[in-house]
């Protein structure tokens, strides 16, 4: 079983029990048409200070442009992808910022409240023929762009150790796709986090690192499957014939 339940995971707690981290955050995201900020810049734009960040990049070809403000929240709120959000109130919360970016908040009609929330990295991921994947495993804040990316990476993962396995290797195999995804993704949590503190304290953050991003994940796991291979068939090869 494959528990790909995301954050509120119902199966986690059959691995290793703990709780959603609350950030402090709250993210007001939405979209703005391109034809209503003439001259917008058609890459990934951040503004951040005081404890709060603005971010703008295009999508749908340069038509859009995709916004997301970070600001500080007064009391937990669960994660939502459409929990609304009121533009006035978070054009309030830039109001003071530069021109640019009250510029777009202007034009904002409709947003959503999103409540920012991830996991401490888990010790453990499998549970005999139960294991977890995506933000059942390693939920993360947003600010590597790497959540979606990360449970892909899984997946691909996964699939590739458990191809041509038997149904009786399958709990030893999932210990291996622990072994082989868990420390990565957790340094990925981490560095979420601090990217976060980062950009509300108007630092510059990377982005792009080669380890992240020029990782070919399906290259590793199918180093582990012929190690795997190679283990059983010495095995094997050790055990005398019948007479």
């Amino acid at each position: 079983m494959i528990a790909a339940d995301g954050i509120h995971s119902v199966l986690q707690q059959y691995v290793e029990r703990t709780e959603p981290v609350f950030s402090g955050t709250v993210a007001y995201r939405g979209i703005v048409s391109a034809a209503r900020v003439p001259n917008w810049p058609q890459s990934l734009v951040v503004w951040g200070g005081d404890g709060k960040h603005l971010l703008t990049f295009p999508v749908r070809a340069g038509r859009q442009i995709n916004f997301v403000g970070f600001v500080p929240a007064d009391a937990e709120m669960r994660e939502s992808w459409s929990a609304p959000g009121d533009p006035a109130v978070l054009a309030a919360e830039f109001g003071d910022w530069t021109p640019q970016v009250r510029r777009i908040l202007e034009q904002v009609d409709t947003t959503f409240k999103w409540g920012l929330y991830d996991r401490n990295p888990l010790s453990r991921w499998t549970n005999g023929r139960l294991a977890l994947l995506g933000d059942a495993a390693h939920a993360m804040l947003p600010h590597m762009g790497q959540g979606a990316n990360q449970a892909i990476e899984d997946a691909m993962a996964l699939a590739t150790l458990l191809r041509e396995t038997s149904a009786a290797d399958v709990p030893d195999v999932l210990v291996h796709f622990q072994q082989l995804r868990r420390d990565r993704t957790a340094r990925i949590q981490r560095l979420s986090r601090s990217n976060g503190v980062a950009f509300d304290a108007g630092s510059t953050v990377r982005l792009i690192r080669p380890w992240v991003q020029g990782y070919d994940v399906e290259a590793d796991a199918l180093a582990v499957r012929r190690n795997l291979t190679k283990a059983s068939r010495a095995n094997q090869d050790s055990v005398s014939p019948p007479r």
